[in-house]
């Protein structure tokens, strides 16, 4: 098991955990193994080949020791994107972001021993109300690609950093999320986006 600190423009670090994880879904008869998975003060983010409902309640195990017992994460599922910009073809990518739902002691010694502080739903919620609102900012235009429309969403938002927030949608399907320091940043990605959605349509009409 490793543990790498990402260092961002954020006011909580970001963990990333790089061993062993799997998730357990109660519609589902096997686990999911999950992979690119990090850690905040509030929950996890990792990519799966399954899309899961939002605000249905899942269970992260980590196996943090090779023969140990793994440490189990109850939480949430806050929301799903799926990554057409990653693989376009099934079986297609999907970012999970969950939300802790009262973590264990366990969980908490494991978050403090890798630098984080948990923090209760509850306060996050207060946070985000204050420092997640958002102006819209709306001068780019969708695109018609192959048939299918790409519609892109820029906002700034107005925290501390105010950082430019892109998402991506393919005929009404969220598929791309990134934030950037700079608007020049995010209008370069959506054009950076639309020349592989071409590229990638071109490939499959030969």
């Amino acid at each position: 098991m490793a543990l790498k600190t990402v260092q961002e423009r954020r006011k909580a670090p970001r963990v990333e955990f790089q061993g062993r994880a799997e998730v357990e879904v109660p519609k589902l008869q096997s686990p999911l193994a999950a992979n690119s998975l990090n850690f905040s003060e509030g929950g996890a983010c990792m990519r799966l080949q399954e899309a899961l409902d939002v605000r249905s309640s899942i269970t992260i195990r980590l196996f943090v020791q090779p023969r140990g017992k793994p440490l189990e994460c109850e939480g949430r599922v806050a929301w799903v994107i799926q990554r057409l910009d990653l693989r376009n073809t099934p079986p297609f990518l999907y970012d999970v972001g969950v939300e802790f739902i009262d973590p264990s002691s366990r969980l908490r010694q494991f978050a403090s021993r890798i630098g984080l502080t948990l923090r209760p739903s509850s306060e996050l919620s207060a946070l985000s109300s204050v420092a997640g609102r958002r102006s819209t900012w709306s001068a780019l235009q969708p695109a018609l690609i192959n048939g299918r429309r790409y519609e892109p969403r820029l906002t700034q938002e107005q925290s501390p950093d105010n950082r430019w927030h892109l998402i991506v949608t393919v005929d009404g399907v969220p598929c791309f999320s990134h934030r950037y320091p700079l608007e020049r940043k995010a209008l370069e990605s959506w054009k950076q986006f639309k020349r592989q959605a071409i590229l990638s349509a071109s490939r499959t009409t030969r």
